[in-house]
């Protein structure tokens, strides 16, 4: 027997897509994605990236031909990339595979970038609005508080609020316990590290001279602190905590919440002068001595 076609039979028979009748064609509902997103984030990652779009883009088109090639999946893989992956990373977000995907729409607004929402500060803010109870977590029916204030515009029913907090979790909670941490949170929000400010600034600093170095710690408070005080606190000072603890060689833009509790009360300790459980700029300028190496 040709080892190749008994290789597309199998392929065909274990067509995840199969399942679903008229992909690429008919709008799949919430919970229809999410079983998609799912079975193709193939490593938890919140995107679908090499693995997950090999057997992506293999599936799709088997369900157009028995005779799919490793060529086919290429070609097609590269086209649909070049069209639709916007970041240019060589993997797919959730709005970029609904692009491919036709999906419910109203769905699609909770993982489309709110542009008051592109960075830690964004996050920390949305994060204490929500998280209400304190417990370092955005459980179940905050979520759906979340979402129903996203699709104010466009209101759902209740019972379609659930089905979207249900594909919500499959999609972005990683480990299964039914709520979302920082770092779930981030994915779903669709935050890179890219945005996290004090990388940039590690990059700026490097030969800078003393007084050099002083003016960009300004531009660091600024970035942090809100207009009117002359002190990070809040929201803004847990933006600065978690951005200052991500080192380049981490894979996570964020920590988790208990984490970023436990380090701020560390940072408080040492550099917080006068207890006020606030940071200033000469409090901030120690601080960043310290972990930076200014």
């Amino acid at each position: 027997m040709d080892k190749g076609a008994a290789a597309r039979r199998q392929s065909v028979h274990d067509n995840f897509l199969a399942k679903f009748k008229g992909i690429g064609s008919e709008k799949l509902s919430a919970d229809q994605f999410a079983q998609i997103w799912e079975n193709y984030d193939t490593n938890d990652s919140g995107f679908i990236d090499k693995e997950g779009l090999d057997k992506f883009f293999r599936d799709y088109l088997g369900t157009m031909t028995r005779d799919v090639t490793d060529e086919m999946v290429e070609d097609l893989k590269s086209c649909y990339l070049g069209a639709y992956d916007e970041a240019k990373d060589g993997r797919f977000h959730v709005t970029e595979l609904a692009e491919i995907l036709p999906t419910d729409q109203n769905f699609l607004l909770i993982f489309r970038k709110n542009e008051n929402i592109t960075d830690s500060r964004g996050l920390l803010k949305l994060w204490r609005k929500y998280d209400t109870n304190k417990s370092g977590y955005i459980e179940a029916g905050q979520l759906k508080f979340f979402i129903r204030d996203l699709l104010k515009e466009k209101p759902v029913e209740d019972a379609k609020l659930d089905e979207y907090v249900e594909a919500t979790l499959t999609i972005c909670d990683k480990n299964g316990d039914g709520r979302l941490g920082l770092k779930e949170m981030a994915r779903l929000l669709n935050i890179k590290r890219e945005t996290n400010f004090l990388i940039q600034f590690d990059e700026k600093v490097k030969n800078m001279t003393e007084k050099e170095k002083r003016k960009h710690i300004n531009k660091v408070f600024q970035h942090y602190a809100s207009e009117d005080s002359d002190e990070l606190e809040g929201a803004r000072l847990d933006a600065f905590i978690s951005d200052l603890m991500v080192t380049d060689d981490q894979s996570d833009a964020h920590m988790d919440m208990q984490q970023l509790e436990n380090t701020k009360r560390s940072i408080l300790t040492f550099f917080d002068k006068d207890g006020d459980g606030k940071i200033d700029m000469e409090e901030l300028a120690m601080c960043l001595g310290v972990y930076k190496g200014l």
